[in-house]
């Protein structure tokens, strides 16, 4: 194995740490595909898992993503041994409300659908504002959401279907940040805008994320890893960009506000 061939397998295992079981999920259903010649069609993934999938792919097999509108974060996967045009199972609902002392957050509608039993990966994006709430989901739930869900975050909510709303682009800006290394610590703390030890303080808190992994200890971050941090955010690393004449790193995310 060649150096850099070893480094790219190091790069790979890293980013896999933690999707064991979401893998032998994916080999379950390319194997089914392959013997039976039926597609399937997943659950919502996350970017991270997609890229996954399309790594783990076999070369004979067709992948397609669609999360229900164009610029979909979270998407379902197609599964075919033909190119054909799949047919998506999902829905789009939309609820009206009123906001009382405050607007409802992306975290009080999620909250209040796992309430109901419901798993992420059954519903897609999710889109709040002022007087409207948007969500895509499976189709065999929409008729469960529309007649269970009435009230979140101490507003009235009255899910319909509506295929005409349009959801905005995911909101993103480009930051940069000056840091030592590439360790997780350092990252942390120049992303949250804290000291070295607060910043372990969080990894060992459970408060950080790399790549949808609750981190555990101390790692180095790779291209196009996502880090989110509790009450920070989420980040996509896009790479280094340059270098200070002090030999620091100056690192390019984006961040999805």
């Amino acid at each position: 194995m060649t150096l850099k061939t070893k480094a790219e397998s190091e790069i790979r295992s890293t980013y896999y740490r933690g999707h064991e079981m979401f893998i032998a999920r994916l080999q379950d259903q390319f194997d089914f595909v392959e013997q039976r010649q039926m597609p399937v069609l997943t659950s919502f993934l996350t970017p991270v898992e997609q890229r996954i999938m399309m790594q783990q792919a076999p070369k004979n097999l067709f992948i397609s993503f669609y999360g229900g509108y164009k610029h979909a974060i979270r998407k379902m996967a197609c599964i075919q041994t033909m190119d054909l045009e799949p047919n998506y199972d999902y829905m789009i609902l939309k609820s009206i409300y009123t906001p009382q002392k405050r607007s409802c957050t992306h975290k009080d509608v999620l909250g209040a659908l796992m309430h109901l039993g419901l798993q992420r990966n059954q519903l897609g994006d999710i889109f709040v504002d002022d007087t409207q709430i948007l969500l895509v989901c499976k189709e065999g739930l929409a008729e469960f959401i529309c007649r269970e869900c009435h009230k979140i975050a101490n507003v009235f909510v009255d899910f319909k279907e509506d295929y005409s709303v349009v959801f905005p682009a995911a909101a993103a800006e480009i930051v940069t940040v000056h840091v030592a290394s590439l360790r997780m610590d350092a990252i942390i703390a120049a992303l949250a805008h804290c000291s070295r030890s607060k910043a372990m303080d969080l990894l060992k808190s459970g408060w950080v994320k790399l790549n949808d992994v609750v981190l555990e200890e101390n790692d180095r971050l790779c291209n196009n890893d996502y880090v989110s941090i509790r009450k920070t955010g989420r980040f996509q690393f896009l790479g280094v960009e340059s270098r200070t004449r002090k030999d620091r790193l100056i690192l390019r995310f984006e961040k999805y506000v």
